[in-house]
């Protein structure tokens, strides 16, 4: 069941759950997973027993720049500058009180209650350092700041060229978390400072110093263990012990730990509607849109899809709402008309984007023009070919990526139905992302939008990683996109040349909201005639919070955040279960 149904909490006594589950344990139903609440180190406390499928206990480590042995209780361990709420569209206060954003300056005012896991005071000094460490790294914030200072111990201000546009220059400050601690950081930043070659991915953090509510307290081959800090200012927050964060070596096993009541809840994990009816009445579902989804990028040096019709034709024989019925309706968000915009973007941006943008509907006669013009015929295997080449589409697909596969698969079948030489060719994950850094494909399903990051919710983020994208090529679009296209005019009437590195900059540059809107829908125009990327569905985050252990409100709008399992309890609105 999802949140929104607002389904009443099962109130137990707590000692009363625990023989019950001690039963199940001793009886060899729930398995030998450890039980929420009633294992651990020896202590009776009240735990939250959570897991990730990712990375394996022996790889949790604490340097955010480093996604290998990321673990999630860092949402937890480090505390946000301000939390963006997805259903409102807007960040909401935390570490940052308030901010003020004008011509040429951003000011943060600052909590002055925080302090580091260490006790030293969270001062406006370290938030310098870590947005010093930022630039660095070439992170957003300074493609846009020209500096940041500390004004006092508990104001920072950034300073940026009169006219930049705020709503980016926000998005690339509050996303921030306080993950950069001195203790652990400072000699990094002396050497940056002095000119001097750092590794910021390698430093090794192996105890973090947290800025956050709970902290590191022990470490075993099984799980890690953190507990609350009873020096941080949302400490009466929390009235049960802390986290204990396990591994589940994929989504199934992960799902069977629900079904056995292995677990508390789990941070996203992706369950169909077929799998989520073996789970218990009182495991909770919150969907949060995405942002991102499923997608296919194209190799644009590929003697097929660099042409703009054989894209279409791709586009136009996939069935998208039946490659979303194979995994669930109920866990993706389907784009009527692709735009390149996220699903909150479009209703901002567009409302409905059917109107103005070709929808892609499945049309296989659409699909046959589109070839012939592009000088198709089909081969005595019934397979569209030109010149003596074939058309393939060997779709390259993470294996560990459930989903994915059923979507990569499900495309293929469409695919080979309109006459494409289409497969689903999964690979181990990290095969499939170093065939993509080598630019080693045709077409490989690719993620039409950056996870994780709620910037992607501004246009101006999320076209810019279909138009401009540099994950695996500092310099150049790994796929091959050119930086400038043509494409028929939007009313119809001629052609217009866009140069996407000149629309995003009038577009970081400009507060007006005309200008913008027309920029926006030039650039959404060029994803929907150039196709870039094939948008097949974006997904809902699923994240699951079992109501029996614990009491969370029937609605709030901070279900709609990265992510609730963390951050509900810091706004109070996650308790133990009396």
């Amino acid at each position: 069941m999802t949140i929104s149904m607002g389904e009443d909490h099962i109130d137990r006594d707590y000692c009363e759950l625990v023989s019950r589950r001690s039963f199940i344990a001793a009886t060899g139903v729930a398995g030998s997973a450890a039980l929420a609440g009633c294992y651990g180190s020896g202590d009776d406390g009240n735990w939250f027993n959570t897991a990730q499928v990712e990375h394996e206990v022996g790889q949790y480590q604490y340097n955010p720049h480093e996604w290998g042995g990321f673990t999630h209780a860092s949402f937890g361990l480090f505390d946000e500058y301000a939390q963006y709420l997805v259903g409102e569209d807007e960040f909401y206060p935390h570490f940052v009180e308030e901010w003020e954003t004008d011509e040429g300056e951003m000011t943060l005012h600052l909590r002055d209650d925080y302090t580091w896991g260490n006790g030293d005071d969270i001062t406006a000094d370290d938030i310098v350092m870590q947005l010093e460490i930022g630039e660095a790294l070439d992170s957003n914030l300074w493609e846009f700041a020209d500096d940041v200072e500390a004004t006092d111990d508990h104001t920072v201000v950034i300073s940026y060229s009169e006219g930049t546009n705020t709503d980016i220059i926000e998005h690339t400050v509050l996303n921030e978390s306080l993950d950069h601690p001195p203790a652990d950081w400072v000699e990094i930043h002396e050497a940056i400072q002095n000119g001097d070659d750092v590794d910021i991915f390698g430093h090794e953090i192996e105890e973090p110093t947290p800025s956050g509510p709970i902290e590191l307290s022990n470490t075993t081959d099984s799980y890690h263990e953190y507990t609350i800090r009873d020096d941080h200012p949302l400490a009466d927050n929390y009235d049960w012990e802390g986290y204990r964060m396990e591994y589940r070596s994929e989504n199934q096993a992960a799902h069977q730990s629900f079904q056995q009541q292995d677990l508390d809840g789990i941070h996203s994990l992706f369950a169909d509607p077929e799998i989520m009816d073996t789970f218990p009445d009182s495991l909770e579902e919150i969907q949060i849109p995405g942002g991102f989804g499923f997608g296919v990028a194209f190799n644009y040096d590929d003697e097929h899809y660099g042409d703009r019709e054989v894209r279409q034709a791709f586009m136009h024989a996939l069935d998208r709402d039946l490659v979303i019925e194979n995994i669930g309706e109920s866990t993706s968000i389907k784009h009527d008309a692709p735009t390149g915009l996220t699903a909150v973007a479009n209703d901002e941006w567009f409302g409905d984007p059917t109107d103005q943008y070709e929808p892609y509907e499945h049309d296989l006669d659409r699909v046959e023009e589109l070839l012939e013009s592009a000088g198709y015929e089909r081969n005595g295997d019934d397979i569209w070919e030109r010149d003596g080449e074939v058309l393939e589409a060997n779709i390259i697909v993470a294996s560990s990526w459930s989903d994915w596969v059923t979507m990569a698969s499900t495309c293929a079948d469409q695919l080979s139905q309109a006459g494409f030489d289409s497969s689903a060719d999964t690979r181990g994950e990290g095969a499939w992302y170093e065939l993509m850094a080598d630019g080693d494909f045709q077409v490989t399903a690719y993620g039409h939008t950056q996870g994780g990051d709620p910037a992607m919710n501004h246009p101006f983020f999320a076209l810019r990683w279909k138009l401009l994208n540099r994950e695996h090529d500092s310099d150049s679009s790994f796929y091959n996109y050119p930086e400038e296209v043509t494409v028929p005019e939007m009313d119809g009437d001629g052609e217009m040349t866009v140069d996407f590195n000149e629309e995003f900059e009038a577009l970081a540059a400009t507060n007006d909201e005309a200008e913008m809107q027309e920029i926006v829908e030039r650039l959404a125009w060029v994803v929907n005639q150039d196709v870039p990327l094939a948008i097949i569905q974006e997904k809902y985050e699923q994240t699951f919070i079992d109501r029996e252990m614990w009491d969370i409100p029937d609605e709030s709008e901070h279900f709609q955040s990265y992510w609730p399992l963390w951050w509900l309890p810091k706004v109070d609105d996650m308790s133990a279960a009396q």
